[in-house]
Formats: C-alpha cells, structure tokens, sequence
C-alpha cells in the first residue's frame, strides 16, 4: 500500500512539472536573467512610408523586478484585411528603470502559432540593435522568449 502511494505521489508530482503554462502570460530570458509574467495586447492601425498596416503591440510585464525590467513590448504588423497568423515582428523593445526610452532589439527568431479563435501563442528572440536605440545597453541578447495564449 505503501509503495502504491509513492508511486502515484511521484506520477503526480511528474505531472504538475509537465504541465502547461498559464494563459496569457510570457517569459524569456535577458543576458540570461529569466523574466515571467502576464501578456497583454493592444491593437493599432498606422502607415509606414505611406503604406497602411494593422498593428498589434503585444506586452509582457514581468512579476520581478530582477534585472530592472519594466515591461517588454513586441511590435507585430500585417497588411490590413490579412487573417492575424500573418503578424510579423517589426521590433522588440525593453523599458527599465525610470527612463521612458527602449531599449531596441532586433528579432533573430519569431514563430506565431494559432491556439483557438482569436488567440496565440509564439516564440521570439533577438540582440540589441545599438544603431536604433536610444540608449546604449546594457542588455544585448534576448532569448527563449515565450508567449501563450494571448488574446488578440
């Protein structure tokens, strides 16, 4: 009997270890630093040299504040009209401290992935791009970046 509930009380615990992250939330790791916490969407519409897209700003607001990190902002675009599985990155911004200027990355991975009407989930990665920001780093790679189930 004994040996029974160890047994299912280790199948238990192998369970909650696999088990699937929460809804609407994200995380990646800065310079190594491993950041979580909720994802929120807001949607946009605007023109880059005078042609129209639809935009989508997708934000993760880490639950720490390890590594001084307010929030990290993805910036998605596609053709207006076009379904939502053609978002493509434009550029990830991270804000720290009390500065309100990002600091930008430019993507090297970004996967977006249909989980239901009207939700997402992807993967993303990306390095510093010094030439667009306005402060210089201290962050230079942006990896293992995870967002699951977002609205959009």
């Amino acid at each position: 009997m004994l040996a029974t509930t160890l047994l299912l009380s280790a199948f238990g615990c192998s369970k909650k270890e696999g088990a699937s992250p929460t809804p609407g939330t994200g995380s990646f790791q800065l310079d190594g630093i491993f950041l979580s916490g909720q994802a929120k969407t807001t949607r946009s519409t605007g023109s880059i040299g005078g042609t129209v897209y639809d935009f989508l700003d997708l934000d993760l607001t880490p639950s720490q504040t390890t590594g001084g990190v307010n929030q990290l902002r993805l910036r998605l675009y596609k053709v207006p009209g076009s379904p939502a599985t053609t978002y493509k990155l434009n550029n990830m911004l991270v804000y720290s401290g009390s500065n309100g200027s990002p600091h930008n990355f430019v993507g090297t991975d970004f996967t977006l992935t249909a989980t239901g009407e009207g939700s997402f989930s992807g993967r993303f990665a990306g390095k510093v791009s010094a030439a667009s920001s306005a402060i210089p780093g201290p962050y230079t790679t942006l990896t293992n970046g995870v967002f699951t189930t977002v609205q959009f």
